[in-house]
């Protein structure tokens, strides 16, 4: 994975606070390849949360990277059991609209 830029913080009703100080509250879209792809293209941030690393927030080049090492391993379906890492991603948005791609890894 590429080296995160900063950190990201839960917040106590379950939303994400990134570093740029914007809050983000999950959707009910999945993110599929071409979604994802798409909103990567446009610029928006990726959390990616995996045990034991935790939540690790990567904007621009490592958000494309992130992505890159990601897209191999995206569950779109019903996830199967897992024997190796693999990632299901959920589009979060901002107040204002402003998207964040947040990929949960099973290993």
């Amino acid at each position: 994975m590429a080296k995160p830029e900063a950190s990201v913080r839960e917040l106590p009703d379950g939303s994400l606070l990134g570093p740029n100080g914007v809050v983000y509250r999950r959707t009910p879209v999945r993110l599929k390849r071409r979604n994802a792809t798409e909103l990567i293209a446009s610029g928006a941030p990726v959390v990616t949360s995996v045990y034991p690393e935790g939540m690790t927030w990567h904007q621009d080049v490592a958000a494309t990277q992130s992505w890159a090492d990601i897209l191999p391993r995206l569950v779109v379906g019903k996830p199967p059991p897992a024997h190796d890492l693999q990632w299901v991603g959920h589009l979060w948005q901002s107040d204002t609209g402003e998207p964040l791609l947040v990929f949960v890894g099973e290993h």
